[in-house]
Order: structure tokens, then sequence, then C-alpha cells
């Protein structure tokens, strides 16, 4: 395992030279290159090799040089890793790299599910999980920062510590994957405080309506944003951002970046405590689909989000050949009247235009608890949920 700094290659060959050196037991090993350091390890017993970081290689040139270890001299598997995912794509896996064809797999490294964050804090409670996934998305460096013992105390603390990497990562990040960072900046500051149509995103940016799309499909592209269209509907959508805590840190901490860098937290904190509990609600309707999903506990063709003006559906599920579709609701809030939720559902329901003279509908309801219950839906509180996360 050979992890890249951003320091050249010269540093790094210097530095893979002292790893492979140590491993091996011979004193002083240096390489001239990198393709006389893979000429050695060709003769090593070595199943994998692992260069990590390797967007930090590419940007001293190496890729025409690793095109012919690949090519010539290669005996193991190589595995290369980058965190800049336009490097990777561009200069890796790109159509006019010269590496282009000659991976054996693409694998993109999604971060963790809502459950494998349970799992990762065995002991934490279900409301701070949410809290937890919400803030940090999953990511495993993110979540090395806390201990799941009173998340929103630990979230007030650390995602606005300016020393924390929790509090710059997001700015870091656009800066090393994006050629125009603050474009893309505003772009998604307009998104996630829910100015997510086209319109609105250049109303906001003040960028020009026509030139949007290219950064929109850029972050697309990156894994940075989604285009979510009303489920069944041909009407345009809307755009949203995938990562939780790159949603978070737009919706609490970008706002407020310069005073929180002078270390005045007072209205980054007041706006948290103010808005945390509304943004959970956004959180928990993703946690449940995702549920639904991983669970398979419904038999649909599709599934999305409905809405259609003020009206809106967190989950709908259509089963085409059995003219079945599902209808839920997800409720960040205590004694919940599961019966009172249905009959708000069905009035909503009867302005989607999908079979409505011959469908069968079946309700879906989600609550952190209930006061009433009800035959009339499939019912689940954080318990519940807790329980099918295994």
């Amino acid at each position: 395992y050979l992890l890249c700094a951003d320091k050249g290659s010269e540093y790094n060959l210097k530095n893979f030279s002292n790893i492979i050196s140590e491993r091996y037991g011979i004193p002083g090993l240096r390489f001239e290159s990198f393709k006389e350091m893979f000429q050695f390890l060709a003769g090593q017993e070595t199943e994998f090799i692992c260069i990590d970081e390797f967007g930090y290689l590419v940007k001293s040139g190496v890729v025409p040089e690793f095109q012919e270890i690949i090519d010539e001299i290669l005996e193991q598997r190589l595995i290369l890793c980058g965190s800049n995912v336009s490097t990777m794509k561009s200069k890796i896996t790109g159509y006019e790299s010269p590496t282009y064809g000659r991976m054996d797999l693409i694998k993109k490294i999604n971060p963790l599910k809502f459950k494998d964050v349970l799992e990762w804090f065995p002991d934490m409670g279900m409301e701070d999980g949410v809290m937890l996934y919400g803030a940090t998305g999953g990511v495993p460096r993110y979540l090395e920062f806390f201990d799941g013992k009173d998340a929103e105390k630990e979230i007030r603390e650390k995602m606005f510590d300016p020393d924390l990497m929790l509090y710059r990562d997001t700015k870091l990040l656009l800066q090393e994957e994006m050629p125009e960072p603050t474009r893309y900046y505003l772009i998604l500051e307009s998104i996630a405080l829910g100015k997510n149509s086209l319109t609105d995103i250049a109303n906001y940016s003040k960028i020009d309506r026509n030139q949007i799309p290219y950064y929109l499909n850029t972050l697309k592209d990156l894994g940075f944003v989604k285009h979510e269209k009303p489920l069944l509907a041909k009407k345009r959508g809307v755009y949203g951002i995938t990562d939780n805590y790159m949603k978070f840190w737009f919706r609490f901490i970008s706002p407020f970046y310069e005073e929180i860098d002078s270390e005045n937290l007072r209205n980054a904190r007041k706006n948290f405590d103010k808005e945390f509990n509304t943004y959970l609600g956004e959180v928990f309707e993703d946690i449940c689909r995702e549920i639904v999903i991983d669970t398979e506990m419904i038999d649909y063709t599709q599934m999305r989000r409905w809405w259609w003006k003020d009206k809106e559906i967190d989950i709908t599920a259509v089963k085409e050949d059995e003219n079945k579709i599902f209808l839920g609701e997800c409720k960040w809030s205590d004694d919940v009247d599961a019966e009172k939720i249905v009959s708000k559902l069905t009035k909503k329901a009867s302005h989607l235009e999908w079979k409505n003279d011959d469908r069968e509908e079946n309700y879906l309801v989600f609550a952190k608890s209930f006061s009433e219950r009800t035959d009339k839906a499939k019912s689940f509180d954080l318990d519940d949920l807790r329980a099918l996360c295994g």
C-alpha cells in the first residue's frame, strides 16, 4: 500500500522507495523511475499493489509512464485510488487518457448507508443516528470525529470548529475539483437553500440561465447533484444535493463561513438551533426511502417523490402490472396520528393522475413515534426502523 502526497513525483518516488526498502529488508533501496520500481516489484511475491490518492501523481504527468508499466511490466493487480473524482475520470479512465481501456474494473466508492452508520456506532440511538447521518453523509473519515453518544452536541461543537476538516472540507473539495469553484459554489448554495429550479438557480447565482445546465451536468457527473422529477410526471424536475455532508455544509456553515473563521459562532449556532430539526425532516425522508428499497418491503416497478403545486408525497411507488400504488409519508415528529396522515395522503393522491378509477392504494407512514396507528397503513416508528436495519 502506497499513499501519495501532494508533493510531486520525485518526493513520492523517494517515499515509495523507503517503504519498499523496509518491506523487503533491502537497506538503501532507491528507484530512479516508477518503471524501475515496478520492475523490482514484478519479481516479488506480491499479489496486489495499491496506490492511494493517485491524483496527486497525475499532476506530475506520470500517466504515460504508467501506460508503459501496465502494458509491459505489471505482473500484479494494480489498484489506483483517488478522492479527486474529476482527475481520476479525465486523466485515468477518460477516452483521451493513455491508460484508457486498460482497467478491468472502475468502481466508485459510495458513502456508507444509514444502516452502516448504526453498525459503526452499535450503542447509538436512532435519533442520534439520523442526526449524525444528516451531518456526515456516512463518510467514514467524517464519522471518525464522533463517538455517537450525544450527536446533536457533538455536531454543534465539531462541525463549526474552524480547526477541524469538517468545517473546511467542502470548500477544499470544490477548489480541487472545479476550474471555476466560485460558480459551482453559488449553484450548490442555491440548491441547498431550496432554490432548485434552473430559473431559481440563475437568479440566485447571477449566472446566465443558458450556462447553468453546463455547470449542473458537471456536478451531476461528479455525483454532487441529482436531478429529480415527480413520479409519472413529464414536467421539468428540480435539483438536489446528493451528499448529506455537503448539504449540511451549505445549509449551516457556508452562510456564516467568514464569521466562523473569525471564531464568531453566535449566528451560525443560532441558525443551527433554529433550523436543524427541519433539516432532519428531509434527512429522515431519504432514510425511509433507503430502508424501503433495501428491505424490499413493497413490490414496485418505479419509486420517487411526487409533487404538484403545493401538494407533495414523500414516497410514491407503483407496481404497474398489478395497478398498485404505494403512498408514504415521513414525519420527523413524535406522537403522530397515523389515521390523520392516511386521510391527508388520500386527498393528495386524488391529484396524482395514474389509473385513478382502477388502482389499489396502499399506505406507509413513518414517524419518530405514534399516538395512534391504523389498520389502513403500514406504520413504522424509530424502533421498527431500527429492527429493519438489522
